[in-house]
């Protein structure tokens, strides 16, 4: 047994080495050098007439904010890149990737979804919350799914980015405030170890392929939960869907961007998500504090490890939760110079609605203190 475990952790670091010699495309470098700091939040105005829609995007544009990650359809980004393209405004497409939630196409193919150690598909159990609903990287159908959306929205004109969410798998460990939140079993959900029930992908493909390269079916491994070897293997095969969306995005001439756990380490263990090796312009690490029990530290660290961890030529927006802060303007003005201390490009905030106008007052400070020309 160790003897399979050695060898498999060896084959798996070498296809993770080969998929991390590949370099980005740094179209971030002509993107961004006009500022050495910029603002930028997701969200966006909803479904109002083109006045609200101006008048939002001015306000933004106003405090200095950049860049603005909405979601919504082709339409909808159109008329944003329209409007806010003369007030140096640029629009990211802010794109579910694995979570399709109930999307019919994908109900009607339910060999695209993730399962868990339990057997249990992501069609039918849904983990935490119920717009879970989360496809397979091993499927090549759920994996053509999720690419034809990424090129329907890279071929708008002006877009800056698409950007890649829940391109991971399910949540294996919840922040240790999140955990409050729910229930197994009917008891207080308390993580301590990985439970089945949040440990995908075992679907069929990926059981197949890994037997097939490793000799043995992951499900009978004595420690699958925490075997380093199907770690990586799973990792891998999200990072290889991720660098073919990343050459669409490329193809039609936008960036390509996502947002993504706190910083690489805990990306890897809470989602299995290895983004430290993909290719991508730009990352919108999450460091909310507020998931994680995190102190005003909690923002500067993640955004230092993510730095750490990036190629040349990629660029990071440390994002902060807004709700996190309350009314506590000194510790939101806090969050802004930990990302800037900590060497992010800019700062983007979750999300636009929740910035109200002493938020917005504090962004123009620090624009105008940050970008003196």
């Amino acid at each position: 047994m160790r003897k399979i475990r050695i060898v498999s952790f060896f084959l798996a670091a070498m296809i993770s080495l080969q998929l991390a010699a590949k370099t980005p495309g740094n179209l971030s470098d002509k993107s961004y050098t006009d500022k050495k700091f910029y603002f930028a939040t997701w969200g966006d105005p909803g479904a109002g007439t083109e006045e609200v829609k101006q008048a939002w995007m001015a306000k933004l544009a106003r405090a200095g904010i950049t860049d603005i990650l909405p979601g919504g359809g082709v339409d909808q980004l159109k008329d944003l890149i329209r409007i806010g393209t003369p007030l140096g405004v640029r629009v990211h497409a802010w794109h579910w990737m694995m979570n399709v939630g109930g999307t019919k196409e994908c109900q009607d193919n339910p060999d695209w979804y993730s399962v868990n150690a339990l057997g249990q598909s992501c069609r039918d159990y849904h983990p935490y919350v119920g717009y879970y609903s989360f496809l397979s990287p091993f499927s090549p159908g759920a994996r053509e799914y999720v690419k034809k959306g990424v090129k329907e929205i890279a071929k708008i004109k002006g877009l800056a980015s698409v950007h890649f969410d829940y391109i991971r798998y399910v949540d294996v460990v919840l922040g240790a405030d999140l955990q409050k939140k729910y229930k197994l079993n009917g008891k207080p959900l308390v993580q301590n170890q990985v439970f089945p029930e949040f440990d995908f992908d075992y679907h069929p493909l990926a059981r197949k392929e890994f037997k097939e390269k490793f000799g043995m079916d992951p499900m009978d491994l004595p420690d699958k939960e925490e075997n380093p070897a199907w770690k990586q293997f799973r990792m891998d095969k999200i990072t290889s869907l991720v660098e073919e969306c990343i050459q669409i995005c490329h193809e039609e001439g936008t960036m390509a961007s996502a947002a993504v756990f706190p910083f690489p380490e805990l990306a890897r263990e809470y989602v299995r998500q290895d983004w430290s090796h993909w290719n991508l312009d730009l990352f919108f690490p999450m460091a909310y504090k507020g998931d994680h029990q995190g102190n005003m530290g909690w923002v500067g660290f993640a955004t230092k490890q993510g730095i750490r961890e990036m190629k040349k030529g990629q660029l990071l927006f440390t994002g902060v939760a807004v709700g996190d802060y309350g009314d506590n303007m000194a510790d939101f003005e806090e969050a802004i110079k930990q990302a800037h201390d900590n060497g992010a490009i800019g700062i983007t905030f979750f999300h636009a609605n929740a910035l109200n106008d002493k938020h917005l007052a504090i962004i123009k400070k620090y624009d105008q203190l940050y970008n003196k020309k």
